[in-house]
């Protein structure tokens, strides 16, 4: 049975080693909640000297501090010297039962944000309005000129267990003051933000009190704006190509934190990650091959001058290469009867020169822009052409991007999704007719689809619907869990790599002696004995095929655990890797759930973000059926390439959507 790790918590508190060594308090307000509560809690934390604080929630929160330091603390007079504190009250946790009545998933934090900074150079862990964020120099935004270095931005990746005992790895970041100007403070006043400097000696960040002179370049929880969405951050979930590329992303630091719980806390607090057992893995083999199809696709070019007219002769050049079989042409109208694409200025131009944008959602013309299009990009480009097929079988009313009937259902499906507060289905044919349909629900409008509009309604997380022929139900929630690689065995793997080399010329000639024949046996060594440098790359390149270096990699291991070459993206993978890659089903205490990788076949080497998992509800007395649909997700067309988290017929369902709504007309 194979197993896949996930991020939910197992446990282990050791209450009488925590009463021994730590004092913990409870602070509460007899308010309705803490005044300046974000402002107060590292106030409290830097006055009081504390390992850590953790809040509860609304007018309470506890501290964690050293047995021995909280015995010299005459806490009420303390308590005294800081403003706001008149309406605290406090709490000492002095037994196991009064420590067991604190919830699970805030004792274990409280302990863990208690890590101090590790001697790693470019990494900190810092405590802040009773939160862990895990700060690395290579995430900073910096601006650099002759003079200075500016930092603007200082993006954080926030460790935090949840209610559930889940763990959650949220990227957070603190934008520079001297942003002010793209921010958005019509919910919350900037004087209510805590604000914080850099300290570059510790590489963590430090909370600015009142009494602290003016300091520069301070720093508020919140994202800048741009052109009124969010400027949103991203650190990688995962990049295995060195060992330097994985410390800095999500897993990277988490390896961090989760080394530091074990040598730090381990007589108080042991964790580890849960483990499902997988009933169905599907890898992936179902990749839509344009280059064996004929399309006849219509270039238009709404701009007419030089720069358009060299895009869209490229362009040609490009799909030719693709799409061999297609035929093009050239056109100032768009057909009727094939594909069109269609170049035009982006939203910006259009804006900036008060010109009417001729952009509006089409059933069968894909639009480009000028500016934004990468020509040379064959990934675009074959995206748009699936994007013309998707459209053109809405057009038609039949599925032809995949031969549907090889799926062999025998009977008809229905899609369901909710926008707003519209409601709208796709059923698809066991020959691949597609009937869409939007439902607005009244009194006198009585039909099938009631049932399956108030699963929406009672529970806001559903994604979306299927129903069977037979009657039975299945809605899909997205849930905060997400799958885990041995994300240890990578960072063994990685470190293993990255250390110097330990054995020696003589012992490499002896192991190309057992593994190669000749010549390739004296061309080799003759390159190991002329070597001057001696390290693992100039080693390496001794063997010009990636198939060499494999077998001298593979038997140096073999023989003395040394790693060369960590060759991660080859067989190891599904032992290391699996559970980021490909579709996984499995079943838990009758609960069904699935989530979807990337694809096996062909993995990069930096994955950008977790597998989510996805939870699968039989409504009223249905059976389970989405396993049904799970080679559904199993395509390449729907993600620009990768797996689509989502039967293939929601893409369908949406683009209807889209393009119904924008033109206000539904069929």
């Amino acid at each position: 049975m194979k197993y896949c790790k996930i991020n939910t918590l197992k446990i282990d508190l050791k209450f009488a080693n925590i009463l021994n060594d730590f004092s913990i308090v409870q602070f509460s307000s007899t308010d309705n909640y803490i005044k300046y509560g974000a402002l107060f809690l590292d106030e409290i934390n830097l006055t009081l000297k504390t390992k850590s604080i953790v809040f509860e929630q609304g007018k309470s929160f506890f501290a964690l501090f050293d047995k021995y330091d909280f015995e010299k603390i005459d806490l009420s007079l303390k308590l005294k010297s800081l403003k706001f504190s008149e309406t605290l009250v406090y709490k000492i946790i002095d037994s196991e039962n009064e420590l067991n009545k604190i919830p699970r998933h805030l004792l274990s934090q409280l302990l863990i944000n208690s890590i101090s900074t590790p001697k790693h150079k470019r990494l900190s862990f810092n405590n802040l309005t009773g939160k862990l964020y895990l700060f690395n120099t290579n995430h900073f935004k910096i601006s650099k000129t002759r003079e200075k270095e500016q930092i603007f931005k200082i993006v954080g990746l926030e460790f935090k267990i949840n209610k559930s005992l889940s763990l959650e790895l949220n990227v957070r970041t603190f934008s520079n003051v001297l942003l002010f100007k793209k921010m958005d403070f019509s919910k919350k006043k900037f004087r209510d933000y805590a604000k914080y400097t850099f300290v570059h000696a510790t590489n963590t960040l430090k909370r600015v009190l009142n009494s602290d002179e003016k300091v520069e370049n301070q720093f508020i929880l919140k994202q800048t704006q741009k052109n009124g969405k969010l400027e949103k951050n991203n650190i990688p979930f995962l990049d295995f190509k060195n060992l330097e590329d994985f410390k800095i992303t999500k897993l990277g630091l988490l390896n961090d934190v989760m080394l530091s719980i074990e040598n730090k806390l381990s007589n108080y607090i042991n964790i580890s990650f849960n483990k499902v057992s997988i009933s169905n893995v599907i890898r992936f083999n179902n990749s839509l091959k344009i280059e064996k199809q004929s399309f006849k696709i219509t270039l238009i070019d709404s701009i007419n001058d030089d720069d358009s007219l060299e895009v869209i002769n490229d362009l040609i050049k490009e799909i030719n290469l693709i799409s061999p079989l297609s035929k093009l042409k050239i056109s100032k109208k768009e057909s009727k009867n094939g594909f069109n694409i269609k170049l035009i200025q982006n939203r910006a131009y259009y804006s900036r020169y008060n010109l009417i944008d001729p952009y509006k959602s089409s059933s069968n013309i894909q639009h480009i822009t000028l500016q934004d299009f990468k020509i040379n990009s064959k990934a675009s480009i074959k995206a748009i052409i699936k994007e013309l097929i998707i459209k053109n079988d809405i057009q038609s009313n039949q599925i032809s991007i995949i031969d549907w009937k090889k799926y062999s259902f025998n009977d008809k499906w229905i899609f369901g999704n909710k926008v707003e507060d519209d409601f709208f289905f796709v059923t698809v044919y066991p020959n691949g007719k597609l009937e869409f349909e939007q439902f607005e629900r009244h009194l006198f409008n009585q039909n099938e689809y009631d049932e399956l509009c108030n699963i929406f309604d009672e529970d806001s997380n559903t994604e979306f619907i299927l129903k069977d022929d037979k009657g039975n139900i299945n809605s899909i929630k997205k849930t905060e869990n997400f799958s885990l690689p041995e994300f240890e065995s990578i960072y063994e793997i990685l470190s293993k790599e990255s250390e110097n080399i330990k054995i020696n010329k003589q012992q490499v000639i002896s192991y190309v002696e057992e593994v190669f024949e000749l010549p390739k046996q004296n061309e080799f060594i003759q390159k190991i004995n002329s070597l001057e440098k001696w390290n693992k790359l100039s080693l390496l390149n001794c063997f010009p095929s990636r198939t060499d270096k494999k077998k001298i990699t593979e038997i140096i291991k073999d023989k003395t655990s040394e790693v060369l070459k960590s060759y991660l993206r080859d067989k190891t993978r599904y032992e290391i890797l699996d559970s980021q890659l490909d579709i996984h089903h499995y079943v838990e205490n009758e609960r069904q759930f699935y989530f979807v990788g990337i694809k096996g076949a062909g993995i990069q080497q930096q994955i950008s973000r977790a597998s989510v998992i996805r939870e699968i509800e039989k409504i009223n007395e249905s059976e389970f059926i989405f396993e049904e649909l799970l080679p559904l997700m199993n395509v390449d067309f729907v993600k620009n390439g990768d797996l689509t988290v989502m039967p293939f017929p929601l893409k369908y369902l949406r683009e209807w959507i889209k393009y119904t709504r924008h033109n206000k007309k539904y069929t």
